[in-house]
Order: structure tokens, then C-alpha cells, then sequence
């Protein structure tokens, strides 16, 4: 008889300024991530032991006042660790991410923006994210030509949640 694989949904990790369980700090001094400048958060410890490969990531963002023009792309990025070499050779804390820097890390999605509303959720959810090492920081890269993101704290964050598959 045959069996069923499903997908097993664990506990999200939420990466936002305050009140998540990873620092990203997005709204960065209250005035929002500017244009063509990106942030790295604090890295995040997966723990020892069997966890999870396959992630959902679902990113959302606000612009500032006025809104990102149609079609504005905010990109969502993965850097992992063993705990002594990372992916782009960042840090472990809360900081400012240079363009370079993105060119060692692994691209997991954009946020497209599909309103000029401002302080309004785009959302974007990516699927099977393949996260394999134990440490793990999400770097956002603000791509828009018009706009920086909403300077509210929280306004943006990303959620990572771990969905392994569940053999039945």
C-alpha cells in the first residue's frame, strides 16, 4: 500500500525590529531601509542536532509615505554558517548589508510591489527554501528606484517557518 508524504509545519521564526525572535532592523532609525541599501540580520542559531531543510519564507514589506512604484523589488536573501565561515563573510549582529555582499548569498526571492498605497502589506511567500547549515541570517536588499520602506519598527519582517516532510 502506498504512503503519503505531507509537509509538517514547525514554529516560524519571525526576523523584525522588536518582538520576533531575530533583530532586522528595517525601519532602520525611523526613517525606513533607503534606496539601493540593504541590512543583514542577527544570525540565528538552528540548534544542534536534526532540523528541518525545507523552509517557507514569506516576506512583508511597507513602503514610505507615497508608496514604491508598481513593480519595485525588495529582495529577500539567505546567509548561512557553520559558525566559523558565512556565506558573503558578514557578521553575526544587526547591521547594514553593502551591495557586494549579496554576491555570496543565496537569492531566495523579490518582493514585487503590486500598489502605490503606502504603509500597505506586499506580501511574497517563498516555498521549499533549502536551509542547511546551522546558522542562518536573512539579509533584505531594497531594489526599488522610487522608494524606501515604511520607518515604522515591524512595519516589514520576514518569517521563516521550518516544513519538513511528515511520511504518513
Amino acid at each position: 500500500m502506498p504512503s503519503k508524504v505531507y509537509r509538517a509545519v514547525e514554529t516560524p521564526v519571525v526576523f523584525r525590529e522588536s518582538g520576533g525572535d531575530v533583530v532586522l532592523s528595517l525601519a532602520v532609525s525611523g526613517t525606513g531601509l533607503g534606496i539601493g541599501a540593504g541590512r543583514i540580520s542577527a544570525r540565528y542559531d538552528r540548534g544542534a542536532g536534526s532540523v528541518a531543510q525545507s523552509h517557507e519564507v514569506k516576506a512583508v514589506i511597507q513602503a514610505a509615505a507615497s508608496g514604491f512604484a508598481v513593480g519595485d523589488a525588495i529582495e529577500i536573501w539567505l546567509f548561512q554558517s557553520d559558525g566559523t565561515y558565512m556565506d558573503g563573510t558578514l557578521g553575526t549582529s544587526d547591521a547594514t548589508m553593502g551591495s557586494d555582499k549579496r554576491r555570496n548569498g543565496l537569492l531566495i526571492g523579490a518582493v514585487i510591489a503590486d500598489t502605490t498605497s503606502s504603509a500597505t502589506d506586499i506580501v511574497a511567500t517563498f516555498m521549499d527554501v533549502q536551509i542547511t547549515s546551522r546558522y542562518y541570517s536573512i539579509g533584505v536588499w531594497n531594489a526599488s528606484a522610487t522608494r524606501s520602506l515604511n520607518g515604522t519598527a515591524n512595519s516589514s519582517r520576514v518569517i521563516v517557518t521550518p516544513m519538513p516532510p511528515e511520511a504518513q
